[in-house]
């Protein structure tokens, strides 16, 4: 088999906003890994893109996924032979689609899945997305406000903030397609609290050594509103201009630049009692994902707000 035909021994499907871009930081500098340094190609969801309304967040993620087997064999071709191979996706986690398109390109893959609580990771989805001027909606609830018209479970939840955070609805499909030993979920609170202990539970999931030295919290994805306003203004009206560019710039340029605009960020604290009547939205499906992993949540069931 060319490296080209190798296929993905492991794939991290999400969720947006739990983690993954650091993480994804992690796994790219294990020596016993290969993981293309351009997160998201977003291949077994591609196809799912005309399922959901247009909007400016769904065409810039269009703009850098990558939609051919051949092409997404490309992403590995610079990978060692001994090395194994994976990559990161968090739109992998909106799609009950994803999963059985994935079994069928890989059905010896292992699955990683990342979860936050899902009111503060909807939030944290709004303020990124405003950002970075993918969101035309001046306030959460606003944003919010198709998923709590419509509290159904989508399909495909590309667009909705809430709906994303259905996590039983869209892993269940992975656990019919792949075997339970096979999927590892890590909490974003576990994470945030030990970085290097969760990423050495993948490393070990993964059947590689640990990972060699401190595991940093990556800081170029933390959403918020940027403070100066002729520079909030640039940046927001050039989004899908940069993500027309991304895939044309070095990963390090991309992330200087965003470092010199991003570093002095409002964070606008979620409204307290919105927050726990968002809870209800989620109560039903939080409880069967706990019988679903087997386990307790992290006393998702009980708060909205986070730890302070």
């Amino acid at each position: 088999m060319s490296a080209v035909d190798r296929r993905p021994d492991f794939l991290v499907i999400g969720g947006s906003r739990c983690g993954t871009t650091s993480l994804h930081a992690a796994l790219t500098r294990h020596a016993a890994l290969y993981v293309p340094a351009e997160k998201s190609p977003n291949f077994f969801s591609a196809p799912d893109v005309d399922a959901v309304p247009d909007s400016a967040a769904l065409r810039a993620m269009k703009g850098h996924a990558v939609t051919s087997a051949r092409e997404y064999g490309q992403l590995f071709a610079s990978a060692p032979a001994n090395a194994l191979i994976g990559e990161v996706s968090p739109v992998y986690l909106q799609s009950v689609h994803t999963a059985a398109r994935a079994a069928s390109f890989c059905p010896e893959a292992r699955i990683v899945a990342m979860l936050r609580h899902p009111v503060q990771r909807a939030y944290a989805h709004w303020l990124g997305r405003r950002r970075d001027g993918l969101d035309p909606h001046d306030s959460f609830e606003r944003a919010i406000a198709i998923d709590l018209a419509d509290a159904s479970s989508p399909a495909v939840a590309f667009n909705r903030y809430l709906a994303i955070g259905r996590y039983a609805h869209f892993l269940r499909p992975w656990f019919d397609a792949f075997p339970r030993e096979r999927i590892h979920v890590v909490f974003f609170d576990d994470f945030v609290r030990e970085p290097r202990a969760v990423v050495n539970d993948v490393c070990a999931f993964l059947g590689v050594p640990p990972i060699a030295g401190d595991v940093p919290m990556e800081q170029k994805n933390q959403g918020g509103l940027i403070k100066q306003q002729w520079l909030r203004v640039a940046w927001t009206r050039t989004a899908l201009w940069r993500a027309a560019l991304r895939r044309h710039l070095p990963v390090t340029v991309r992330d200087a630049v965003g470092r010199a605009v991003l570093r002095d960020l409002e964070r606008p604290r979620l409204d307290p009692a919105l927050a726990n009547r968002l809870l209800d939205y989620f109560r039903d499906d939080l409880a069967v994902l706990s019988t679903l992993l087997g386990r307790p949540l992290p006393s998702w069931q009980e708060t909205a707000l986070p730890s302070r």
